[in-house]
Order: C-alpha cells, then structure tokens, then sequence
C-alpha cells in the first residue's frame, strides 16, 4: 500500500512540473518544421564548398580570393564627391575664391620679382658704366691739372717773355707798320710800355705760384684790359684756361684756350691750348669734338709732348666704346 502512494504522489508531481517547463521551451509548426528540412541545401543561407584545385587538393591561400576591406578603408579610397557652387554655402564659396586669388598673387609676385630682379640688374649696369665714366673724367681732369704746379715752376718771366715776344702774329706787325707810316706820333704813344706789361705779368704769376688762384685770375683780366694783344696776352689767355678749368669753369677756360689757338697759331702755348680743349670736350662727354681736337694736336704738332699725350687720349677713347 505504501509503495501505490508513493506512485500516486509523484504522478501528482509530475503533473505539476510539466506546466512549468513546457512554457520556456520554443514551440515549433510542425508544417514549417518538415517543409524546412525536406528545401534543398543550395537554397539555404550557406557559403558554397571550396572547389578542388587541378590536381584534386584545395585551393592554396595564394588562389584564395582578397579578403573584403573594412568600411572604413573603403569609404576613404572612394571619390569624395566635389561640391557644386549649387549646393556650397556662402562661407565655402567665400573660402574658395580666395584660395584662387591667393594663388593669382602667387604667380603675379613671381613675375613682379623676376620684374625687380632684371631692373636691379639694369640700374647696377648703369652704375657701373656711370662709375667706369666718372673714373675716366678724373684721369682726365688729373691728367689736365697734374702738371700745374710744374708748368708754374717753370722759368717766369725772362723765358716767358722771349716767348710772349715770339708770340706776336704776323697781323699785329703789319698793322703796327701800317700804323706807324700814317700816324707815327699818335702811334709812339699808344705803344704799349712793355716793363709795365711784363710788371703785371709777374704779379699774376707769382699770385698763381701762391696758389690763390681768385686774385690771379683777376690780376690777368685787368692786365687783358690794359694789353689785349701785349706780348704776354697768348700766355695770360693760357692761364686763365688753366685756372677756369682747376675751379671746373669749362665752358670760360675753353673760351681761352680758343682765344690761344685762334688769335695766337704761333705761341708756343697753342699745342697745349689745343691738346686742353680736347680734354674738356672729353669731361663733357662731346666724344666727336673730343677726338678731332685730339687728332689737330697730333697732325699740326708732331713730335710734341702735346701730341703724344693726345694719342694716348684717342685709345683711351676708343677703348671705351666712343
């Protein structure tokens, strides 16, 4: 009897339990559940099985096919899409327009630069050339005035005076002949006192060997005036083209070197007179005037000192393109 109540209570039990568990586990159709299992295997979801390879093994991880990239990678290796002025914002419009203006100025500072560069270039030519220039004018000017102070220590005025005496033209003895046939007493005393002449002459003289230069140029105006073709005018005319030209007064000392070559062709100053107004035409850049005063030094006055240094002018000139 014991053992039949056993059964009986866990029967009861039983009965019980099966509730419980029956409400957890998952209910299945059993229609769908035959259909699914009787579908054919390549209908499933399923990856296909590896092919063999030629000689009936696998295929090796050479052959294999690439592995997908990841989205990430993907995304970035795509085209991005460029933007349509349509479809960009004020702001992205705005940026992009001055990104091209800033690459116009680029090319234009490029080309301004190369612009700068090649005007540099032209004005350092022009320096140079103007420096060769100035640097040519001063050997002239020194070659000009270099030897003052050596034609001014020269013998005064004894030997100045037998050359101020040579210095008379042929024109001035013929109309003083002429002179003293017609009127021989108003000529007698109009001739011209030659000690007072030859006075004033040193004194302008010894005023250049002094260096003061302003009073001698005066003292050989005055004597101009009172003796404008005395025996010492070629030489007074002479120095007076000197001294214009050491205060850089050209255009008056070649009036005077003019004045030595034109009314004085025998004073032994005239090579001199004629060699010094090709150097100032020379320091005034007038190169054709330059050279053919230089060429009447060497051709009227062969074998001088003159001439020689007015040779050595002419290849200077050439040689620099004039």
């Amino acid at each position: 009897m014991q053992q039949t109540y056993k059964m009986i209570a866990l029967a009861m039990l039983l009965g019980i339990a099966m509730p419980v568990f029956a409400e957890s586990a998952p209910v299945y159709d059993a229609d769908d559940l035959s259909q699914s299992m009787d579908a054919p295997l390549q209908q499933q979801d399923l990856p296909p099985p590896p092919s063999p390879s030629q000689d009936g093994g696998f295929m090796s991880n050479d052959s294999l096919p690439p592995a997908p990239a990841p989205a990430s990678a993907a995304n970035n290796m795509a085209p991005q899409p460029s933007l349509a002025p349509s479809s960009m914002s004020t702001a992205q419009r705005l940026k992009k327009l001055e990104d091209q203006v800033a690459n116009i100025h680029g090319v234009q500072s490029s080309a301004q630069l190369e612009t700068l560069q090649t005007e540099i270039q032209s004005l350092r030519n022009q320096v140079e050339q103007l420096t060769h220039k100035l640097d040519q004018l001063q050997a002239q000017q020194k070659t000009m005035y270099s030897d003052l102070d050596k034609r001014v220590s020269q013998p005064g005025v004894k030997g100045a005076a037998k050359s101020a005496t040579d210095d008379i033209p042929a024109e001035r003895a013929i109309v003083t002949k002429t002179a003293t046939t017609t009127k021989p007493k108003e000529t007698t005393e109009e001739q011209p006192n030659v000690a007072e002449e030859q006075q004033t002459y040193q004194t302008a003289y010894n005023l250049i060997k002094a260096k003061k230069y302003n009073e001698a140029v005066s003292a050989l105006q005055n004597m101009l005036k009172k003796y404008p073709s005395g025996q010492f005018a070629s030489n007074a005319h002479y120095w007076l083209g000197e001294l214009y030209g050491l205060v850089g007064k050209h255009d008056q000392a070649l009036t005077e070197f003019e004045t030595v070559v034109t009314k004085f062709p025998d004073s032994p100053r005239v090579s001199d007179a004629q060699l010094k107004i090709g150097l100032i035409y020379a320091t005034q850049s007038k190169w054709s005037d330059a050279k053919s005063s230089f060429k009447k030094v060497i051709n009227r006055y062969p074998g001088t000192a003159s001439a020689r240094l007015a040779s050595e002018q002419l290849k200077q000139i050439k040689q620099a393109g004039h």
